[in-house]
């Protein structure tokens, strides 16, 4: 069943990196309906993570005494806090497809546009606060031998998402993303990596 959860979840990054990116999808990535399609096949593709998930037996890997598991609650809701204060940070609408949906059911004509570059709220403490809060939330909890395991490929995942996030972004904003790299962090606050 390792087996299985380890395959699911790497299909998974595969798939879920292959069409985020709009240098491989091409044209197909800017129609009015792929957004939404996206986030659909995100939903679906975590089914069969979860059932090989639920599938293996829990066997303890960190189990936290009581003080450590305060400081680990305390972790995980500041973290909870911070990746819903970054959902301010970007239109969740146009994110989740729904902008897009409601132009075509009103008759209207989408076209993609280029987003306005933002640096403020969670933006202005790191480039990727969702990642950042994911990493934080997946590790600040007691975890099972399956648990380890699962999060040692969904940080591998989140690392190398940043990267290609980083790329596609230079890309579509050019100088003023590598200015704004120089001014905030990428997933650790107020850690800049020297160049």
């Amino acid at each position: 069943m390792m087996t299985g959860l380890l395959i699911s979840i790497s299909i998974y990054c595969i798939i879920h990196s292959i069409l985020a990116d709009s240098a491989i999808m091409g044209k197909v990535y800017f129609k009015w309906w792929y957004r939404f399609f996206y986030v659909v096949q995100s939903v679906v593709l975590l089914f069969p993570v979860l059932y090989f998930y639920q599938q293996i037996p829990y066997e303890p890997f960190f189990q936290p005494n009581l003080a450590q598991k305060n400081l680990l609650n305390i972790i995980w809701v500041s973290a909870t806090a911070f990746a819903l204060y970054a959902m301010r940070s970007y239109d969740n609408q146009s994110f989740l497809g729904f902008t897009q949906l409601r132009a075509k059911m009103n008759g209207e004509t989408y076209k993609y546009e280029k987003p306005v570059l933002t640096k403020k709220g969670a933006l202005s403490v790191v480039r990727h606060p969702y990642y950042t809060a994911a990493l934080v939330l997946i590790w600040s909890r007691p975890l099972s031998v399956k648990d380890l395991y699962l999060n040692i490929v969904l940080t591998i995942y989140f690392l190398l998402g940043t990267i290609n996030e980083e790329r596609k972004l230079k890309k579509e904003f050019g100088q003023e993303y590598r200015d704004y790299m120089k001014e905030v962090p990428a997933l650790i606050p107020f850690i800049k990596l020297r160049r």
